[in-house]
């Protein structure tokens, strides 16, 4: 028997296999039938259904506008008061950082609890700095560019916490 002839018994037999599946399967039921009667939907009629879809599409563009829309801008008029010379009432002044959050972050960027000694700290900064050393990175200058300003980082912390620690 040649290769031919074999392909194309097996595909006749797959063939036959799936046309006697074909034969036995039943067609599913209206995916969208059991949402209708989960949902007390299977009830209205076809007015009814469209009205209650056109409702519910309503409702979502309100709460899309609403979303989207720009917060109202305080005027001087509305507030009864000018605003202060100097400064533009664009929102809420940035919060500065005190030096408590400062030491935090920095503990948090060297990967060490809060309150950790001074040997611990410098432990964990030698082992990060040998993981991101830009040297380790220069496969591609925007991975090179990220561990270099990561080293920096973890340098900045270092010395702070070297400061505080030490000092």
């Amino acid at each position: 028997m040649t290769i031919s002839k074999r392909l194309f018994d097996m595909a006749r037999a797959e063939l036959n296999s799936l046309l006697d599946k074909a034969s036995t399967w039943e067609s599913p039921r209206d995916p969208d039938e059991d949402l209708y009667r989960r949902y007390g939907l299977d009830q209205l009629t076809d007015e009814q259904l469209e009205a209650e879809l056109e409702r519910r599409h309503r409702a979502r563009a309100a709460v899309k506008a609403k979303v989207n829309a720009p917060p109202p801008r305080p005027t001087a008029a509305s507030s009864g008061s000018r605003p202060r010379a100097g400064r533009a009432s664009s929102g809420p002044l940035p919060r500065r950082s005190s030096p408590e959050d400062d030491v935090r972050r920095a503990y948090a960027a060297l990967e060490v609890p809060v309150g950790s000694n001074f040997e611990t700290v410098r432990k964990s900064y030698r082992a990060l700095m040998r993981k991101y050393h830009p040297d380790h990175h220069s496969e591609s200058p925007e991975k090179q560019k990220t561990a270099t300003e990561l080293t920096q980082k973890l340098t900045e912390a270092y010395k702070l916490l070297e400061r505080r620690l030490r000092g």
